[in-house]
């Protein structure tokens, strides 16, 4: 019975929109990064979102989202530039409405989504439906490497020899990956 309160919940309108785009598939990529106050995601919290749209192996830079999520009594908000902030929970629902169904990409993604998921459960929704490519996995696999070392937004950057702008944001990281993405998606024959 429990199942069935589940499946009948009432979601809000902006989740039941979301869940929508699901009846096809998208040739759309969402290359997204995130800033956050830390990296453990049952405390931590979501202070920027950046992406932009991959289509057809073309970074579409006029299809990119950006956004600033006011969070009170989290000092790293200092660090931040003073753009306009809003809050988690309509920073979220213009994300749903920006990513749609598209692949989501990202570099260790499955942090980001984690953080992602758990705001939507706080907002009496699901879990993100979206396939999730990680292009750090993605550089192990062409390079078929075993080993568990990390590698780095930067160590990736260096090896392609992209040169990363001085000012480090969700956006600018978010392009970063897009473009190692490509070329990783390239080499791989994907």
């Amino acid at each position: 019975m429990l199942d069935w309160l589940k499946l009948n919940k009432d979601y809000p309108e902006f989740w039941r929109k979301y869940l929508q785009n699901f009846e096809n598939k998208s040739a759309r990529y969402v290359i997204f990064a995130t800033e956050t106050s830390g990296l453990n995601s049952d405390e931590d919290k979501i202070l920027s979102i950046g992406a932009v749209g991959v289509q057809e192996d073309k970074i579409i830079v006029a299809d990119s989202f950006d956004v600033n999520i006011y969070q009170e009594n989290i000092s790293t908000l200092q660090s931040l530039e003073s753009n306009e902030r809003i809050s988690q929970t309509e920073s979220i629902v213009q994300f749903l409405e920006y990513i749609k169904n598209a692949t989501l990409v990202g570099h260790r993604i499955h942090f980001e989504i984690e953080l992602l998921n758990k705001a939507l459960d706080k907002m009496g929704c699901g879990r993100l439906k979206n396939e999730a490519i990680d292009i750090e996995v993605m550089f192990r696999k062409w390079k078929e490497l075993s080993d568990d070392r990390n590698i780095s937004l930067d160590d990736l950057s260096n090896y392609f020899k992209i040169v990363k702008t001085e000012h480090q944001s969700a956006s600018n990281d978010a392009y970063t990956i897009a473009l190692i993405f490509l070329r990783l998606k390239q080499r791989l024959k994907i």
